[in-house]
């Protein structure tokens, strides 16, 4: 009876060492690749990129949501970018109407925000001697 739960104790071990080695190999990879990002992109293209991708896919027809605006929590009715990211949230998914309710610029955020990221992509990659051979947007 000892021996087996012995093995028990070393099959179990074995098996943790196992994870914690796979789990240390894949935080490895996800580490060089956050490092491949930053070093491709650039820090602000990759965060303008993501926040367009959270924009994308969240679900903004929540009744509550959290926010950020200074204005909102101090309870004022009215704040020029209040709705700004559910309109480009509505323009992803093709709603224009409900994009046009929920803020006026929000196709005019969404052109601005993709001009800037083409305008990043195309100065990470000359910087990194890697040519961009469009002349969109020069």
């Amino acid at each position: 009876m000892a021996k087996l739960i012995l093995l028990i104790n070393y099959s179990a071990l074995h098996v943790m060492r196992m994870l914690t080695s796979s789990l240390k190999h894949y935080l490895r990879k996800a580490s060089q690749l956050v490092q491949a990002i930053k070093y491709s992109l650039g820090l602000e293209t990759a965060l303008w990129i993501g926040g367009l991708l959270f924009l994308a896919f969240i679900n903004n027809l929540a009744d509550v949501h959290f926010t950020v605006c200074p204005i909102g929590n101090l309870g004022l009715d009215f704040c020029p970018g209040c709705g700004l990211g559910n309109s480009i949230s509505y323009l992803f998914r093709g709603d224009v109407i409900g994009s046009f309710n929920s803020h006026p610029l929000g196709l005019f955020a969404l052109i601005v925000l993709l001009i800037r990221i083409i305008h990043l992509l195309k100065f990470n990659r000359s910087r990194n001697g890697k040519y961009i051979t469009t002349n969109a947007l020069s």
